[in-house]
């Protein structure tokens, strides 16, 4: 995945603190966490990357799952592809910084859109300060959709523009990053001094009693640390071989009737070495297709696997098609997901 650069957005600076809370209030308690972005968690948005805590050149996150990149500064909600839009909302009340609207929406996909965006690399975005040191920065807004100037006061929940991939984004999504005195701040764990000792425990092995005792986001956390683990986002049926680029611009094309070819595809991030992705594809006929897959041999922070088969006759039988995908790790059912498509006559 693409590094996101700490680019803090200037247009429209204004003074800090005015309504808000005291600037010597120092704890976690001072910032409370809504989601960034409007959808539901886990059926049409993933949280792709967390915050890296490795000072070095190593990545680890506070999950143990590594399931970020180096350098990585904020929590990425993603959509499943560019032609997808949900609302970017102020996780906290606060006063807008300042904005940036003017870059378009386009993927990163060589080193030459690298170096297009750099010193750009949040893309259109919005910084808000919260007081007592806090602030929130949103990045890969859709270009033409903020709703916010600088200064304005702005609530939780309120909007402040649509997902998007501006800047330096690899995929559509809102990196959402916390600072506290200019410092990152893991929000799953609340503080700037609790990223070395759950860097310590990660690095013992003993992520199987991990806690999260102060973290910033309100309710309960375990939806927005099911994604580190792994999943399924997205599985469908395509008129041929698909590739992942094609699914981030959402381009893959149903099969009809007299399609050259008939395949089941699935989308998975955030891999780890050894897991296995099987497809099995079933018609009116039985069994189509069926892939064991091998063992991934290091971590994939993103995996596009498919299966089926070419056209053998005038036509593809009419009926009901099934797909299921299935992660296995450790020689066990992980996730599992299964999509149906009825092909007419």
């Amino acid at each position: 995945m693409m590094r996101l650069l700490n680019v803090t957005l200037v247009k429209g600076t204004i003074a800090l603190g005015v309504g808000l809370m005291s600037a010597n209030s120092s704890s976690a308690a001072d910032l409370e966490l809504g989601l960034p972005i409007v959808c539901k968690l886990g059926e049409d948005c993933f949280v792709q990357n967390y915050v890296d805590i490795d000072p070095g050149s190593e990545v680890q996150t506070a999950t143990c799952f590594r399931a970020g990149y180096d350098g990585h500064k904020g929590t990425d909600f993603r959509v499943l592809d560019t032609a997808e839009t949900a609302d970017v909302v102020a996780s906290a009340p606060g006063v807008v910084r300042g904005v940036r609207d003017e870059m378009p929406d386009r993927l990163v996909v060589s080193e030459q859109d690298r170096q297009r965006v750099a010193d750009k690399e949040c893309g259109n975005g919005v910084v808000i300060a919260h007081g007592g040191g806090w602030e929130t920065q949103y990045c890969h807004l859709r270009q033409g959709s903020l709703a916010v100037s600088g200064g304005d006061r702005v609530e939780r929940g309120q909007k402040l523009g649509q997902v998007g991939y501006s800047g330096f984004a690899a995929f559509p999504h809102v990196h959402l990053s916390v600072r506290k005195d200019g410092k990152t701040v893991d929000p799953f764990l609340g503080s700037f001094d609790q990223a070395g000792p759950r860097l310590t425990r990660c690095n013992e092995g003993t992520s199987e009693t991990l806690s999260y005792d102060q973290p910033l986001w309100q309710g309960d956390i375990e939806p927005l640390l099911a994604d580190a683990e792994g999943t399924i986002i997205q599985s469908g049926f395509a008129d041929g071989p698909v590739k992942s680029l094609d699914l981030e611009q959402g381009l893959a094309s149903q099969p009809e009737s007299r399609s050259p070819a008939l395949v089941f595809f699935a989308r998975l991030i955030n891999l780890q070495k050894g897991d296995r992705v099987t497809l099995r594809v079933e018609g009116p006929e039985g069994i189509l297709a069926e892939s064991e897959g091998e063992p991934v041999e290091r971590q994939k922070a993103q995996w596009v696997a498919f299966a089926g088969r070419k056209l053998r006759s005038a036509t593809w039988p009419a009926g009901d098609y099934t797909g299921t995908v299935t992660l296995v790790r450790n020689g066990e059912v992980f996730r599992q997901k299964t999509s149906r498509f009825a092909l007419d006559g």
